[in-house]
């Protein structure tokens, strides 16, 4: 069985899932099959993310459109990498190809070792330049940051399922996996909607 899994930092609004999405058509990857979630790479408790792990048997496959989608930590890459060998299974992250059907070389390994490591500093390299740029509005006398969240800053996908989510149709992670918001979003924008 292939599955595909999509990730972004931000939600919907702000970033676009398309490319991750032809991606997965492009490798014939069904739609039924598809895990998607708005959350951090540095984040390694992802609903979606141990959901997909969780339910995946020997010789299933996983795409992401690169190893970054997938996780921004060594630390997890390699937990994922175990995980891959037992469960023996298929990931396909982008052009890189890590097939644990069978026994892998350690160059594969390695490769793998070094996609987390190159991912895990740009992650870092992006919040150290988010910083220096805060840092550069201060000085100048622009309060950075992001701006409070209030009702008419939610996105539209949330009040599209909220009356749902309101008359008991739909608990809050089931709420979560249509609007593809985190469950801390879901969490917080209740809060603003009904307070």
């Amino acid at each position: 069985m292939k599955y595909l899994y999509m990730r972004a930092s931000t939600n919907e609004t702000k970033q676009s899932l398309q490319r991750q999405e032809k991606f997965g058509r492009d490798n014939n990857i069904p739609e039924s099959n598809w895990f998607k979630e708005f959350a951090s790479g540095a984040n390694n408790d992802r609903v979606e993310l141990n959901r997909l792990l969780s339910m995946v048997k020997e010789n299933d496959e996983i795409y992401a459109i690169d190893p970054s989608r997938v996780t921004r930590s060594l630390k997890f890459m390699m937990e994922l990498l175990d995980l891959a060998k037992e469960k023996k299974i298929k990931l396909v992250m982008g052009d890189f190809i890590l097939d644990c059907t069978g026994e892998i070389s350690v160059f594969t390994q390695g490769q793998l070792m070094m996609l987390g490591l190159i991912n895990e500093i740009q992650r870092l390299l992006i919040v150290s330049a988010v910083k220096e740029g805060l840092a550069a509005s201060r000085e100048k006398g622009i309060i950075g940051g992001r701006p409070k969240t209030n009702k008419e800053s939610i996105p539209d996908i949330f009040y599209k399922y909220y009356p749902m989510y309101k008359s008991g149709k739909l608990n809050k992670v089931e709420f979560s996996k249509l609007t593809g918001l985190s469950r801390s979003s879901i969490y917080k924008y209740i809060d603003i909607v009904e307070n």
